[in-house]
């Protein structure tokens, strides 16, 4: 699907343009045009790009792969590329799903591309449709709406994760289980791919920042605001998946701690029985002459005898500081 929204200098209303026969320079006579391609038709996609708007390629070419590390570009023509990625519309938890976004701008005009529907874009969508949204004076912010909601929807699963794993470092000293250790292996591996997603965007703002088009609408300190906002995200998912990995730590650590001292308990009994089933063992047999079996006490000697090793054992384990 392809839909075209425009704004004119002298009405902030939003309509609706024919995509079948818009061309570059049919944003000439507005003051913001946005075009919107969203779903996997990628040959009907890629001809408008191409042969409508005159966009790089390879540029195009990045815009429709289903992955792509996060990127900004200069392009020929005086286009602006820009790939991101953001979470789908069904992303609220740490089971999170993304998409890719690709942005391209030049002047007044505006291309968003996105395979999925996009949460970030709908979002905008629907707040200048329903006025909610003053209308955009220029193509910066329309991108800039855009960019901030795409890095604002991070933040609270970033929260979430964060408050779980508190959560998970209390039940740790009190009652590990299996299914915590599987609840952090979870959080370590979407963690990761957080923060390499948020480096990814980390250094695309620090180069739109530094390279970025000097053109007329762009605001120094929105550019601030998207870089500052990545970095953080960068800086909390760095943060949660080294907490998440010393979790991972410290649980194998008490369990290890606590099969220990189950062992040495064990080892304990072990080493205490082996001496009194030796000397069980020897008048348990069934031989015919044992002189001792016809002593009047020798069934009270060899249980004293049983006890003085049992105790002796105990008090020099205990000498060692092994229980």
């Amino acid at each position: 699907m392809i839909r075209i929204s425009a704004w004119n200098d002298n009405d902030d209303s939003m309509r609706d343009l024919d995509a079948g026969r818009f061309a570059a320079d049919s944003a000439r006579g507005h003051r913001l045009v946005w075009i919107d391609l969203v779903g996997d038709d990628d040959a009907a996609h890629r001809a408008f790009m191409q042969d409508r708007l005159g966009l790089d390629k390879l540029a195009v070419d990045d815009a429709l792969r289903v992955r792509h590390p996060p990127k900004y570009e200069d392009l020929e023509g005086g286009w602006s590329f820009l790939l991101m990625r953001g979470f789908d519309a069904n992303s609220t938890n740490v089971k999170f799903g993304t998409i890719q976004l690709a942005l391209f701008w030049r002047g007044n005009l505006l291309v968003t591309r996105h395979a999925k529907p996009s949460a970030s874009v709908s979002e905008v969508e629907s707040a200048l449709a329903s006025g909610d949204h003053a209308a955009p004076s220029d193509a910066w912010m329309l991108l800039y709406s855009i960019l901030r909601r795409v890095l604002d929807r991070y933040l609270p699963i970033l929260l979430r994760i964060e408050a779980r794993l508190e959560e998970i470092e209390e039940l740790i000293l009190q009652r590990p289980s299996d299914r915590l250790l599987a609840e952090l292996m979870e959080f370590s591996s979407q963690l990761k791919r957080l923060r390499r997603i948020g480096a990814y965007h980390e250094k695309c703002f620090a180069s739109l920042r530094t390279h970025g088009p000097k053109e007329r609408g762009i605001v120094p300190s929105q550019l601030t605001d998207l870089f500052e906002q990545a970095e953080r995200l960068h800086s909390l998912s760095t943060l949660q998946y080294e907490t998440a990995a010393d979790l991972t730590n410290g649980y194998l650590s008490v369990s290890a701690h606590r099969l220990n001292n189950v062992m040495r308990v064990l080892t304990v009994v072990t080493v205490l029985f082996v001496p009194l089933t030796f000397i069980a063992g020897i008048y348990g047999m069934n031989f015919e002459f044992m002189p001792e079996l016809t002593w009047r006490w020798s069934y009270f000697i060899v249980l004293g005898a049983m006890s003085s090793v049992a105790i002796g054992l105990l008090i020099l384990f205990r000498r060692k500081g092994w229980i």
